[in-house]
C-alpha cells in the first residue's frame, strides 16, 4: 500500500480545516509589523504554494525574536529550532545569480544543488542571520516520493534585528 493517498487525504483535510480558519498559509504574516512589510509574495494553488513575506526597520532591534515567537505560536506555528549562518554561507545562498534563501520540498537544503525551487525564494538580505525552524500545520511533499515534511516555515532575522523575512512552503 502506498502512503500517497494518505498524504494526499492529509492535504485535503488542512486545506479544509485551515480554510475555514485562515485566507491562505502563512497569511496571517501580512499583519505582522504591516507598515514595516517591504515584499510580500503568495502564489497558493490546489497541490501547493508558497509564501515570503520581507520586513525592514531603520532602528535596530525592531525584530524581537520573542514577539516573533509569541506571533508565529499564536498562529499555529511551532518553534522546532534554530540555527546561525555567517556572511561566508549566506553568501552562497544563490540560484541562478540571484540570492535566495534555500528551501525545497526537502527542506532547508545545500544551496550547490540545482534545485528550481530556490527561484520561489529570494532574498533581500544577508550577512550574518538567525534562522528559525517551525512546523506550521501544513505538509510538504517531495514530489514523486511519499515523503513529507512538516517543518516547512521559516523566519530569518539578520543580526542588528533591522530585518526580517518568513518562508513558507507546503503541499506538492
Amino acid at each position: 500500500m502506498t502512503k500517497k493517498p494518505f498524504h494526499f487525504l492529509i492535504l485535503i483535510l488542512t486545506l479544509a480545516f485551515a480554510a475555514c480558519n485562515k485566507a491562505t498559509p502563512a497569511g496571517f504574516w501580512k499583519n505582522y509589523k504591516k507598515d514595516l512589510v517591504v515584499k510580500n509574495i503568495s502564489d497558493q494553488g490546489l497541490y501547493g504554494g508558497h509564501r515570503v513575506v520581507c520586513w525592514k526597520s531603520d532602528r535596530a532591534n525592531t525584530f524581537n525574536f520573542k514577539e516573533v515567537h509569541d506571533f508565529a505560536n499564536n498562529n499555529g506555528w511551532t518553534l522546532v529550532d534554530s540555527a546561525d549562518f555567517n556572511q561566508e554561507q549566506t553568501s552562497k545562498w544563490v540560484y541562478d545569480n540571484n540570492p535566495i534563501f534555500p528551501l525545497s520540498h526537502t527542506g532547508l537544503n545545500d544551496p550547490a544543488k540545482n534545485i528550481s525551487t530556490y527561484a520561489d525564494f529570494p532574498r533581500w538580505f544577508g550577512g550574518h542571520v538567525k534562522v528559525y525552524r517551525f512546523k506550521t500545520g501544513w505538509i510538504t511533499i517531495e514530489p514523486g516520493t511519499d515523503n513529507s515534511l512538516e517543518e516547512n516555515g521559516f523566519v530569518v532575522i539578520n543580526s542588528d534585528r533591522t530585518e526580517m523575512a518568513v518562508y513558507h512552503l507546503w503541499g506538492e
